[in-house]
């Protein structure tokens, strides 16, 4: 048990910014099968508390390599660089007023009388928000190989905002059908 290893090479997945998630997976469930901590049920007290711990720790890295906000996060860190949420500000306008427009046909959306009229608009909304996404996980990728640093972490923080929208999409759906 190493919990020092590196996510990527504990999943035994090339450290590049796009990783497939279905053999993340696979290898996911075989670490599971492997370090579980029933499998320790019967030793020690230390070595049950170090399965769980090992578990533990496949589990985050597993949700980290799963996330693509948490993966970007990581791979800096791996280059030694901190994220601090704080100090990273956005000040593309233009992005800015996207997500105010975002949110104000969300809460457009979420008035509508007709149901199938505004799943029909909710779909669109997540269709267009999804993609924007997309276009900041090619970017990121992009200044990640170039090692524009600087430009992947207000990348980050505009995918946070971004994928939080996701969220609030998929809130609204449910929502809109109990």
């Amino acid at each position: 048990m190493n919990f020092t290893q590196n996510y990527f090479d504990l999943f035994n997945v090339p450290s590049h910014f796009y990783v497939d998630k279905n053999i993340l997976s696979v290898h996911y469930r075989d670490l599971q099968k492997q370090f579980h901590p029933d499998k320790s049920a019967n030793k020690p007290a230390n070595e049950q508390r170090m399965a769980v711990q090992f578990s533990g720790y496949i589990n985050t890295a597993y949700d980290t390599l799963r996330s693509s906000v948490l993966r970007a996060e990581y791979m800096l860190s791996c280059e030694g660089e901190v994220i601090d949420e704080q100090s990273v500000t956005i000040s593309d306008g233009q992005f800015l007023f996207l997500q105010l427009e975002w949110r104000e046909s969300l809460g457009d959306i979420l008035s509508l009388d007709d149901n199938d009229h505004a799943e029909s608009q909710l779909d669109k909304l997540h269709n267009t928000v999804k993609k924007a996404f997309s276009e900041l996980e090619n970017s990121f990728n992009l200044q990640y190989t170039q090692r524009c640093f600087v430009d992947a972490k207000t990348t980050i923080a505009k995918m946070q905002f971004v994928e939080k929208m996701l969220k609030e999409i998929d809130a609204a759906e449910s929502t809109l059908f109990d």
